[in-house]
């Protein structure tokens, strides 16, 4: 018998399955560290998919960075997610604190609260070397499976 939590079990595998296709794929993301209500992914935003070109040099697309917020915030819902749920995104705010240069970005995620339907989540994105690029907050459904 497995006693970790249903959503902290079986990410990792629904990771795997989305690491070929779609936005799992696009953005390289990967999971760093999984738990009860807090998550670590990990993106690899290139200059040629992610970047956008202003006069100081490429930057990362907001775009790209609300992304991989937003899958930190699902997924991080989903690690108390029981067994018949999964999760979707009701209402993402993120707040840009200064410019991404492509590379590695790290999202660390956590969830702040859940009731019966709703999880109230809040992340960070930030550079490898641990500069914060963008905050986040989410309002995540679950709905069956």
């Amino acid at each position: 018998m497995n006693d970790q939590p249903y959503g902290v079990r079986t990410l990792p595998e629904m990771y795997k399955e989305w690491a070929s296709t779609g936005m799992v794929a696009n953005i390289g993301t990967r999971i760093v560290e999984v738990g009860y209500g807090t998550l670590v992914l990990e993106g690899n935003m290139t200059a040629e998919r992610h970047g956008f070109p202003t006069s100081h040099g490429t930057v990362v697309h907001g775009g790209a960075i609300a992304t991989l917020a937003d899958e930190a915030l699902a997924s991080v819902a989903f690690t108390v997610a029981e067994e018949g749920e999964t999760t979707v995104t009701a209402d993402l705010k993120v707040d840009y604190l200064r410019p991404a240069r492509p590379g590695r970005l790290i999202a660390r995620a956590t969830v702040r609260h859940r009731t019966r339907r709703l999880a109230f989540c809040e992340a960070t994105v930030e550079h490898a070397h641990g500069q914060i690029v963008a905050e986040a907050r989410a309002v995540i459904a679950y709905v069956k499976a």
